[in-house]
């Protein structure tokens, strides 16, 4: 296996949170991807990118469903479209719904946490916007775009699938995947890309208040990035960076 150093080219912030670690941003979007982690070893995020001739089909793991669906917010705009899904959170989201005009089937509340199942339709990008910082799990058809999520969260400890988010992409939207996935292979010429990630969180840091579900979410966590990419096949090229976010 071949270890290289990552080098970051610009900082601006990324809609792939692993990609806002390797060029050192520290974003809320990032912070919040690690307040579920403790000390120890974790599965991150699992990507397959396969290129075809007029399409593109991108597999991953939960830990990238927002991701996918923050670039095709970004794709699609305002346009309307007919989604499907289910947003959770630990509080009720009713006002949040009501202002940007989302309706949904039913919501029910099981150990704290609200549960809204969704079928309608949206203006993509502002409700991508207002609701993805939530537990937004979403699948839609659109054009030649197809997006398909499973409709829970994994639980802890449960073996990750690379799965859990498949979609089928136009061939136009290769650079902006590449880009904000694959944004050390920009330029290759492969047709399937593997990318694996493993998380060491060896520290953490508690901010000094008394509250200890405040503490949990404000808490820094320090530690490994290491990731491991694969093209076509080939031996794994393995980047390792440190990380406090």
């Amino acid at each position: 296996m071949t270890t290289k150093i990552y080098k970051h080219s610009r900082n601006t912030n990324s809609m792939h949170y692993v990609k806002d670690l390797f060029e050192k941003n520290q974003t809320e979007h990032a912070h919040n991807k690690f307040v579920r982690y403790s000390k120890g070893e974790f599965t991150g995020p699992l990507i397959s990118i396969s290129i075809q001739k007029s399409s593109i089909k991108f597999n991953g793991s939960f830990h990238v469903s927002n991701e996918i669906l923050m670039l095709l917010g970004e794709y699609f705009g305002n346009k309307e479209i007919e989604i499907k899904g289910t947003l959770s959170w630990n509080k009720d989201l009713s006002p949040d719904l009501a202002q940007i005009g989302i309706m949904y089937l039913k919501v029910t509340k099981s150990r704290g946490i609200f549960n809204y199942i969704l079928e309608n339709k949206v203006k993509l990008k502002e409700f991508v916007d207002t609701l993805v910082k939530y537990n937004l799990l979403v699948s839609f058809k659109e054009d030649e775009i197809k997006l398909t999520t499973k409709n829970k969260f994994p639980k802890p400890n449960k073996e990750i699938s690379s799965d859990f988010v498949k979609s089928i992409l136009p061939i136009s939207l290769k650079d902006r995947v590449f880009e904000e996935f694959a944004f050390d292979c920009k330029n290759c010429k492969a047709k399937k890309i593997q990318i694996e990630h493993e998380i060491i969180i060896e520290d953490i840091h508690l901010p000094q208040v008394e509250d200890f579900e405040v503490a949990r979410k404000q808490a820094t966590r320090e530690g490994t990035l290491i990731r491991r990419i694969s093209l076509d096949g080939g031996e794994p090229v393995e980047t390792k960076i440190h990380f406090n976010i």
